[in-house]
């Protein structure tokens, strides 16, 4: 059953409600499933994902054991590739 009810509120609660609600709303958004448009991540970025020191991540793209990019000297990492790279527990040649 359902309940209507009228009340008054001010600028400022009106405000605060409906920024309650909305924060309410993004905590709830469900997972992005994994199907969806790949990220592209820096070095840093990879790393944490990975879990691994950035300075892994340098040695790991230097001998080719990971999987990345190179545009224009900056060095990115596919989100899904990397995440699938950790899943497979092998060594992925770079293209």
């Amino acid at each position: 059953m359902n309940t209507t009810f009228f009340t008054t509120l001010s600028t400022q609660e009106f405000q605060e409600l409906i920024e309650s609600s909305v924060r309410n709303v993004v905590h709830l958004k469900p997972p992005r499933p994994d199907d969806e448009e790949d990220t592209l991540l820096d070095t840093k970025e990879a790393a944490e994902l990975i879990k691994y020191e950035v300075t892994s991540v340098y040695g790991l793209v230097k001998r080719k054991k990971i999987p990345f990019c190179k545009v224009e000297g900056k060095l990115l990492f596919s989100r899904k590739k990397l995440l699938a790279w950790i899943g497979s527990g092998q060594q992925v040649v770079a293209q």
